[in-house]
């Protein structure tokens, strides 16, 4: 396992934010990231937005997850992400939302082939 990419990420005020990592399909990763800053008693939220896979060679499908469903409360126990990306990944898509204040992400993609 060694580390692929990093992103940083950061908001002021009502905004959101993303960083898109491109990934080698035959190659397995693991996302990893989290609030490491926060001014306000506003709410932010890191998040994997969309993950695409290239099944075949001549399909590319991307599900998108732009809208998570946990309510605010749950989000704010769960603020870290840690998600293993299906295999045939070709690219990942990470949200910094924030309704106020100023917040920032950081994260690494880990190649764990």
């Amino acid at each position: 396992m060694f580390a692929y990419r990093s992103f940083w990420m950061w908001t002021t005020g009502n905004f959101t934010t993303s960083t898109t990592v491109v990934l080698d399909r035959t190659r397995r990763y693991l996302v990893t990231g989290g609030i490491v800053g926060k001014e306000g008693g506003d709410y932010g939220q890191v998040f994997i937005s969309t993950v695409c896979t290239m099944p075949s060679s001549d399909q590319v499908l991307c599900g998108v997850r732009d809208n998570p469903s946990d309510t605010p409360d749950t989000n704010i126990k769960t603020l870290g992400l840690v998600e293993f990306l299906p295999p045939t990944a070709t690219r990942v898509t990470i949200k910094l939302r924030s309704s106020g204040g100023r917040h920032r992400a950081e994260g690494i993609v880990y190649d764990i082939t």
